[in-house]
This record gives structure tokens, sequence and C-alpha cells, in this order.
């Protein structure tokens, strides 16, 4: 049985869904229902199903309706980051916000998107497996890859070498779903990096996607993809995205 105690567990809830029209001008993209149950729910109580107690939340953007909608879950402890520069930096550096939470109990890294849907598989897969770095992500096989969908490529060892967007990697191995492992060490070894790299604040706007790439030049930490990952997960950016989880989940 899976056991997320051992984990430190932190999920990515502060954007703006500026492509949800009226509904992103009202509410996170966390709190879109699915069977009248928000994301951000579904995915904690997949979380809990595994054992989580203690879960750290990113939030930015309206958080005070996250924080709220939150309190009818019971027997997780939420502990609640608030940034305040969500509008002016991306994803990466609010994944840095985690960093001195992290230092308090240095174990290895669970981080999950919440606007974000998928099958279990996808979770329990990326736990159960060996390697304690991966980067979680949808095989391309059957699968349409949208224009801007971040995209890996690895080497002939399965070693993931290169992070970036459709245009700029030909015959990629899979997307990127937004739920990804890290070894307390690749953690530790990460945050240090970001440490500098975000002395620049142009650096500051770019995802953590983007980040991981540009650490993957720098450390010799490895980073694994799984393969044959075919199973249903959507990431809801636009109305269409929304409409389409409806219908499949």
């Amino acid at each position: 049985m899976i056991n997320l105690s051992k984990y430190n567990i932190v999920l990515l809830s502060a954007g703006v869904g500026r492509r949800l029209g009226s509904f992103g001008k009202t509410k996170p993209k966390c709190l879109l229902t699915i069977n009248k149950i928000s994301l951000i729910s579904k995915i904690i109580y997949k979380l809990k199903k595994r054992n989580a107690k203690f879960i750290s939340i990113i939030v930015g953007y309206k958080a005070k309706l996250i924080i709220e909608h939150l309190k009818r879950i019971k027997g997780i402890k939420f502990n609640f980051i608030k940034i305040t520069q969500y509008r002016k930096n991306g994803h990466g550096y609010s994944l840095y916000q985690f960093k001195d939470q992290w230092k308090k109990e240095p174990k290895p890294l669970l981080m999950i998107h919440t606007d974000i849907i998928f099958e279990d598989n996808y979770l329990d897969n990326i736990i159960n497996d060996k390697k304690e770095n991966i980067i979680g992500i949808k095989d391309v096989k059957n699968h349409i890859l949208k224009k801007n969908s971040f995209v890996v490529k690895e080497d002939n060892k399965r070693i993931l070498n290169k992070i970036g967007r459709c245009s700029q990697i030909k015959t990629p191995l899979g997307e990127i779903i937004g739920l990804n492992k890290f070894s307390s060490q690749t953690t530790k070894n990460l945050f240090k990096f970001m440490d500098k790299f975000f002395r620049d604040k142009k650096n500051r706007l770019l995802s953590w996607e983007q980040v991981i790439n540009k650490y993957l030049n720098f450390k010799n930490d490895k980073f694994y993809c799984l393969k044959k990952q075919y199973y249903k997960w959507i990431n809801i950016n636009k109305m269409s995205d929304y409409n389409l989880a409806i219908k499949n989940f």
C-alpha cells in the first residue's frame, strides 16, 4: 500500500485562469468542479486515500476562496503558503517559495498542479517506481499535443535530457502532466540552484519546466519518465478543456 506520509507534498495553486473567461475572473482554476467536486479536492482525496497527512499548498490568486473551500476536508493538515507576486512570476518561482517549509523536514518531494484531472495510475506508477526522480508524462501515442505543450526528450538510457515546447523538440516521449517526484537530495540541490538562478528577476517569469530544463545543464541529478503512460489526463486551461474533462471524467 502506498504511504505518502513519507513525502513532502506541495500543490501549485497560485495561478490566474486568464483563459477561462468569466469563471477565471471570479475563482481560481482549481475550484472548477466535475461531478460536484472541485479539481483540487479530487487531488487531495487521492492523496488522503494514500495516507497523506500534511499537504502544503502554494496560493496566490483569490487565495481566501481556496482556503475556505478546503475547510470541509477532514483528516489532512494544510499549510497554505501565500505569495503576492503571482501575476508577475511563473510557477517555477512559486515552487521556490516552498523551500523554507521543505527544509523543516527534508523528505522526498511530490509536486502536483491543481488545474489537472487524471486517472490514479499516473500517481501510483510514479510513487511505486524505484527511480527517485520522475517527471510525470502522458505518452505521445494516441495523444494530440497542443502547440504550447511542454514535452520531454530522453537519451538511450531513458534519462531525461531536455524539456521544451513542442516546437523545440522533435519526436518527444510525452507531454508533461504536472505530477512529479524528486528525492530529498535532488530537492536540496534544486533549491540551492534556485537561490542563484532567481537572483536574476527575469528568471522568475519562467515555469518550473523551464527551470528544470536549465537545471539539467548544471547538475548531475538524473530525471526519468515512465513509458506507456496512456491513461486519461486533462490540463484545464480553457473552457474547451473543462468541457472535455466533464465528458471524460
